[in-house]
């Protein structure tokens, strides 16, 4: 079996950066997408070049903090002071599921200003290309990954899933509302450990998370918050290490995907 670990949002915060780097050097991540708008952001991609054996991705971030291109040219996803709308706004708006709150055009543009952003911080291109919390629901957003994807031959994650046949580890934990109660009750490490034996046998399987260190801004940007620790207790526990090495799973990045 070959697992690909994966936690998202790498650079969101300060504390997410140091959970993920954490748990890539003390734990099993081996795939990582990285904000690129983010006043962080800059700080976060000053570790990867030391840390070739993980596949640092780009995720496209258009709802938290403020956007890599010029705010009168993606008028549809930002506030009259150049932030982004955030998802819970748009989950509140009446007319929410409708393409017209994430026009193609406005996120194709916001999309290539973060693409070539992440080419300035890193001097490399992503290992993958993935989406960041409204993927399920627009699907101009999705599109514009996806034609991205093709103009640039950086792979799409899902897409690179969907030909593998990946199947994913246990992760219905995290299930919403993300209230505070709710995230603080999360028993992460202790929900994947009686459900992960059921992957054996497969091929490929994602154990994706959003591995972090709780800080305050943090509590600024996102209600998906204290559910982070949890993740990192999973992906550094010694329930994951052992249970990888006793069933000689092999640890995977996008770049052995692609090779498939």
């Amino acid at each position: 079996m070959k697992l690909l670990t994966q936690s998202d949002d790498y650079g969101f915060t300060r504390g997410v950066t140091l959970g993920i780097i954490d748990a890539i050097d003390n734990g099993v991540v081996r795939n990582t997408g990285l904000f690129v708008n983010m006043p962080e952001s800059e700080h976060a991609a000053s570790f990867i070049k030391d840390r070739p054996e993980v596949c640092f991705g780009i995720d496209f971030n258009i709802v938290s903090g403020r956007p890599v291109a010029d705010p009168s040219k993606i008028p549809h996803l930002v506030h009259e002071d150049g932030t982004f709308v955030r998802s819970t706004e748009r989950y509140a708006d009446p007319r929410f599921g409708k393409e017209e709150l994430w026009p193609y055009e406005d996120v194709m543009v916001e999309l290539h200003a973060q693409l070539n952003r992440f080419r300035e911080l890193t001097g490399q291109d992503p290992g993958y290309l993935h989406g960041h919390s409204i993927s399920a629901v627009s699907k101009a957003y999705v599109q514009a990954i996806r034609d991205l994807a093709k103009e640039t031959g950086i792979p799409y994650s899902m897409d690179v899933h969907q030909r593998v046949g990946m199947v994913w580890a246990p992760h219905d934990y995290n299930v919403k509302p993300f209230t505070a109660e709710n995230q603080i009750k999360t028993d992460a490490l202790g929900y994947v450990k009686e459900r992960m034996d059921a992957c054996l046998g497969q091929e490929y399987v994602l154990l994706g998370g959003h591995v972090g260190f709780v800080d305050a801004e943090l509590f600024r940007q996102t209600t998906y918050t204290i559910i982070r620790a949890k993740d990192h207790e999973l992906f550094t526990s010694a329930f994951i290490k052992d249970w990888i090495k006793k069933n000689n799973v092999e640890l995977i990045t996008y770049r052995d995907l692609l090779e498939q």
